[in-house]
C-alpha cells in the first residue's frame, strides 16, 4: 500500500467498509509502521483495560510500595508511561467496546497529545462508523486558548474512510 506511510503524528481511526477489510488495511499499516506496537484484547470497560495495563506493565511507579497498587493508581502511572514512551495502541472494532471507556480513552490520548506533542504513543482503531464517537468527543476534550475543541480534535485524530 503506497499511500499507508502514516506518520503517526496524530490517533488514527479506521473506518468504513467491512470488519475483514478494515483488518486488513489494518494489518498494511502496522506492517509499515516502525513504533512498537501494544495490542489490546477486545475490552468492555476502563476495569478491563486497567487490569491489562497492570498484566502487561504498563506503567512506571515512581515511588515503592509493599502492597499492590489500586486501579487508580496503575491508571495515573499508565498515563504517565504513555507520555515518556514510544509506541502504538491498537484497538480493533473499537465500537464494540462499552461507549464510556471508548469515548474516555480516546479523551485522555487526544488530550495528552495536544499538551504533550512530541508525546509518542499514539492509539490506532477500527470501527464501523466514528460520527458518534467524533461527537461524543467534541463536548468532552479539553479546548484551549487557541483551539476550540473541534480543532482540537481535527489536529490530533487522522479519520481514513475506507
Amino acid at each position: 500500500m503506497e499511500d499507508n506511510k502514516i506518520n503517526f503524528q496524530k490517533h488514527l481511526l479506521i473506518c468504513g467498509k467491512t470488519e475483514k477489510e478494515r483488518k486488513a488495511y489494518l494489518n498494511d499499516v502496522l506492517d509499515a509502521c516502525d513504533l512498537e506496537i501494544v495490542r489490546f484484547p477486545s475490552m468492555r470497560s476502563f476495569d478491563d483495560y486497567l487490569k491489562w495495563v497492570r498484566s502487561k506493565g504498563l506503567f512506571s511507579t515512581f515511588y515503592e510500595t509493599k502492597g499492590k497498587y489500586n486501579l487508580n493508581q496503575i491508571f495515573d502511572f499508565h498515563i504517565d508511561w504513555i507520555t515518556e514512551n514510544d509506541c502504538l495502541f491498537v484497538f480493533e472494532e473499537f465500537d464494540k467496546t462499552d461507549e464510556r471507556f471508548r469515548v474516555e480513552i480516546l479523551r485522555i490520548m487526544i488530550n495528552l497529545l495536544e499538551v504533550h506533542k512530541k508525546s509518542a504513543v499514539k492509539i490506532i482503531a477500527s470501527l464501523e462508523d466514528e460520527n458518534e464517537l467524533i461527537r461524543d468527543l467534541n463536548e468532552i476534550v479539553n479546548k484551549t486558548p487557541y483551539k476550540t475543541q473541534s480543532e482540537v480534535i481535527k489536529s490530533n485524530l487522522q479519520i481514513i474512510v475506507l
